[in-house]
């Protein structure tokens, strides 16, 4: 119980500074910023965050919310070595059918190629998660 509570406060101090990303608009442009704000994190190299924002990450015991995170360092040092990092990721299409949406962003990368990646967002407790 008490790792639920620091976890849920960790969350809300992490919305709390996502720097005008409002992740509570219930729409396609609100899954587009989200989707966006979520690639923004890879990009910092914030693998960490980037699992806090997984729609499951509240419910995973600590060793596979550890592995998840060491997965995601692993994606970005492989990224890093293989193509310069992520630098940006702008969202160019997204569907969505009740609450879930899967947005279409163009990933760029530091060696100047870019890659579209689909991101699978869901709505659900006020905000949007990566699913």
């Amino acid at each position: 119980m008490k790792k639920a509570t620091y976890f849920l406060l960790a969350m809300m101090l992490l919305l709390s500074c996502s720097k005008g990303r409002d992740l509570s608009q219930f729409s396609s442009d609100g899954a587009s910023v989200a989707a966006e704000y979520f690639y923004e994190l890879l990009a910092k190299g914030q693998a960490q965050a980037y699992v806090d924002n997984m729609q499951e990450a509240a419910s995973m015991d600590t060793c596979k919310y550890s592995q998840f995170v060491t997965l995601m360092e692993q994606f970005l040092h492989e990224e890093k070595e293989l193509r310069g990092g992520i630098l940006t990721a702008k969202a160019e299409l997204n569907t969505m059918e009740d609450t879930i949406s899967m947005v279409y962003l163009n990933v760029h990368f530091g060696d100047s190629t870019r890659e579209e990646v689909v991101l699978p967002v869901v709505y659900t407790r006020g905000r949007w998660w990566i699913r």
